[in-house]
């Protein structure tokens, strides 16, 4: 399955790479994205690419959490 595939990148050492995985995971509507944007934390500092891929996993709480 496509969702495993990217969460078993999550503790990958490229931080592109486990970014990478969050969105995919959100994309899927899956929440291991929760966590591993949570163990990323914030984006870098005037990383558009970084708070891109993690602004994916708060949409997906968003919608999740959405009544």
């Amino acid at each position: 399955m496509l969702a495993d595939a990217m969460a078993a990148v999550l503790g990958d050492a490229d931080r592109l790479v486990q970014l990478a995985a969050v969105y995919g995971l959100a994309l899927h509507n899956d929440e291991r994205c929760v966590e591993a944007a949570r163990l990323l934390g914030p984006p870098r500092r005037g990383s558009l690419e970084e708070e891109g891929y993690l602004n994916e996993a708060w949409h997906y709480e968003w919608r999740r959490d959405r009544p």
